[in-house]
């Protein structure tokens, strides 16, 4: 399978440079993905961002240099790339939870985080269900950003925007421009070559100077009934996608991905109904 592919290739290039920093971009160009999707797919299978395993690594085989008891502390944390032993020494603490001078102490402590591989596992876990529908094309008005691929670590990246667009009444004014169907706000990731677009907004046909316009076109969806909290709704939806239901039905990398919310969506709510638009390639289906 092409992602695992992908993601071996992730892997052993990580492995290969733990000594040096590396970047979500890097690691892009390298396999000739989105950052978005490298950042997600590996996320999402391996539990952690590419950035946090090799730092999960690194701290892992400092402690085995430390514990190996022939190198000085200060020549290990040179090794990993710090200019001294108090950078190091607060990372090192920061994911171990002790001090590097604890190490041969207080071994049970240590986090070890040894290689990963990449294989298929069979599983008796519940599929998502999901519809295929037509969606008709969509002009909206809302709010364009774009994040670097240095910045698609953050996991909560989509809700931590969406909880300030609220908190500071943007979603509010887009309301007031929502004069067609349907009656959602619309949240639409579109990974870029170089980092990730996120557009929030409603449908309509006004176009307000002070707003973005935005263009859905129109395609053939996966569409997902999710219902859950708004920090995690998604990304578990994600989850199930990225580890079972790609091998069934590979979606389209770099398009649309849509996500549509209630117009009184609230942080405060404890469950939310939310829709995941995948796009495919339907003439491909079976």
């Amino acid at each position: 399978m092409e992602v695992i592919k992908d993601l071996q290739r992730v892997i052993v290039y990580i492995e290969d440079h733990l000594l040096s920093d590396i970047s979500l971009q890097t690691l892009s160009d390298y396999v000739d993905k989105s950052p978005f999707h490298i950042n997600q797919t590996f996320t999402m299978i391996v539990g952690m961002t590419p950035l946090e395993y090799q730092s999960a690594r690194r701290m892992t085989e400092a402690a085995k240099d430390i514990l190996s008891g022939h190198t000085r502390i200060l020549d290990i944390a040179m090794k990993y790339g710090y200019r001294d032993a108090n950078s190091f020494a607060h990372d090192y603490n920061a994911y171990h939870g002790i001090s590097p001078l604890q190490t041969k102490t207080h071994q049970s402590m240590l986090k070890i985080k040894n290689r990963v591989s990449i294989k298929l596992t069979a599983t008796e876990t519940e599929p998502l269900n999901y519809t295929l529908q037509y969606k008709d094309d969509l002009n909206l008005v809302g709010k364009n950003y774009h994040y670097q691929a240095s910045e698609l670590d953050n996991h909560f990246l989509v809700p931590d925007l969406l909880e300030m667009l609220i908190e500071n009444k943007y979603v509010e004014d887009f309301i007031r421009y929502n004069d067609v169907k349907p009656n959602q706000l619309f949240i639409i990731r579109r990974p870029l070559l170089d980092g990730l677009e996120v557009f929030v907004g409603v449908p309509s046909d006004r176009y307000p100077g002070h707003l973005d316009n935005y263009y859905l076109p129109s395609h053939h969806f996966a569409t997902f009934n999710l219902q859950g909290e708004l920090d995690f709704v998604v990304s578990e939806a994600w989850h199930h996608i990225e580890n079972q239901w790609q091998l069934k039905m590979p979606y389209l990398h770099d398009d649309f991905y849509v996500e549509v919310y209630p117009l009184d969506v609230n942080f405060d709510q404890e469950s939310t109904k939310v829709q995941l638009w995948i796009p495919i390639d339907y003439e491909k289906l079976d």
